[in-house]
């Protein structure tokens, strides 16, 4: 999927690059274009990057080839004030930053936010290892500058249907989401989408604890990935059987006089014996006790 995404991305900037050049704006292939020298600390990263990890062997990878061939493609930045935002090119910004260079050639272009986040998406989603937790990041920042989600899936060339599917990266509660940000890997849209309709169909109380331990098992690989909404709806069907049993076993109410004075309740977990103390002599209550230790103390002397 990420590489179809990919040539549809590029068809789609392809698109916005004729429309400009009909339109007799600047592109980044116009006049408007400068090809120049910048310094390193002058350039920010690119608020639309949809990457979150950039493995420290890739960067020295990459130095190491730059510093035997020189830099192949300058990167893509646009100005902001006295400073620029990077559009393409993170990886050899960080390269030249790990072999100490001050400077970097970088081509200089106008670019609006939705172009800045569409070509941070196109540049990165061609290499198989970007995630769909990162991709809904930058479907996510693009979203902003369309007037609706049927207008950007249009735009970004994929169906909604998909696209909601990685919006729902947000809709994962917040533990989910903060160990994505450090393994961006651990769930793909897929899953994400059927967590998320397990989440909307069942009560917090009863769901909210069962994934904690599906996660747990997760991270630990006792269960993989492509599994997990499985393992989890399992879980909910029994707690859900099991919390219907506890309420049909209420065996009997104590009544006095036509009154109810209490109740006995048994449940998988326990028993529950409630008496109104009103109704109870102070003797009574001692014998109700010493009743309850005498019945009890064969068991912890087993």
């Amino acid at each position: 999927m990420a590489r179809d995404l990919s040539k549809l991305l590029e068809a789609k900037l392809q698109e916005n690059t004729n429309r400009h050049i009909g339109a007799h704006q600047e592109t980044y292939f116009d006049a408007g274009k400068e090809y120049t020298k910048l310094p390193v600390n002058l350039i920010d990263k690119n608020p639309y990057q949809p990457r979150i990890i950039f493995p420290q062997e890739e960067i020295e990878s990459l130095a190491n080839s730059i510093k035997e061939l020189g830099l192949m493609q300058p990167i893509s930045v646009r100005r902001v004030g006295d400073r620029y935002e990077l559009i393409a090119g993170e990886r050899r910004l960080l390269a030249h930053k790990h072999l100490g260079k001050n400077t970097i050639e970088a081509l200089i272009v106008p670019a609006s936010d939705a172009e800045m986040a569409m070509q941070a998406l196109a540049e990165n989603i061609d290499r198989s290892d970007l995630t769909d937790f990162e991709i809904g990041i930058a479907l996510r920042a693009i979203e902003s500058s369309f007037e609706n989600k049927t207008r950007l899936a249009e735009a970004v060339g994929i169906n909604r249907e998909d696209m909601y599917k990685y919006f729902a990266f947000d809709d994962l509660p917040d533990f989910i989401k903060e160990e994505l940000k450090e393994y961006p890997g651990l769930l793909s849209r897929a899953a994400a989408a059927k967590i998320k309709s397990l989440l909307e169909k069942t009560e917090e109380h009863i769901i909210n604890p069962i994934l904690k331990e599906g996660w747990k098992k997760l991270i630990k690989n006792e269960i993989d990935q492509t599994k997990l909404s499985v393992w989890i709806a399992q879980q909910i069907e029994t707690t859900k059987s099991d919390d219907s049993s506890a309420k049909q076993m209420l065996l009997r109410d104590f009544t006095r006089q036509g009154r109810k004075v209490g109740s006995y309740q048994a449940t998988p977990h326990g028993i529950t014996i409630k008496l109104k103390s009103k109704y109870l002599t102070e003797d009574q209550k001692e014998a109700l006790q010493l009743y309850i230790s005498d019945l009890l103390e064969p068991s912890q002397s087993v």
